[in-house]
């Protein structure tokens, strides 16, 4: 019986050490992203490219996105400027930038 509360115990403070550690911080804001990271350069604040050399991401599937920056981030997809600009990001930046440029 004594097993069983301390296990019961030990499962409820994981349960609220856990849902502390992830309720702690806010999403990612991706229009604030394609600021600071530079994306806004080529690809405009909405997927709108600048000038034709640069592809348009508004209307480009979300899930299409994130693969894409994934690929650019481990080298898979080759390109000058898309790896170097995706080496630094991390996960929930790619996924918080996808969500924000597609649809």
């Amino acid at each position: 019986m004594k097993t069983t509360l301390m296990i019961s115990k030990w499962i409820a403070l994981s349960l609220v050490m856990t849902f502390a550690a992830c309720g702690g911080e806010a999403p990612l804001d991706g229009a604030a992203l394609v600021v600071e990271k530079g994306c806004v350069a080529c690809h405009g604040e909405k997927g709108g490219a600048i000038a034709p050399i640069y592809p348009n991401l508004n209307g480009q599937y979300e899930t299409y996105l994130r693969l894409q920056l994934v690929a650019y981030k481990s080298g898979k997809r080759v390109n000058a400027v898309m790896n170097g600009m995706a080496a630094s990001l991390s996960d929930e930046e790619i996924t918080a930038l996808a969500a924000h440029y597609g649809k």
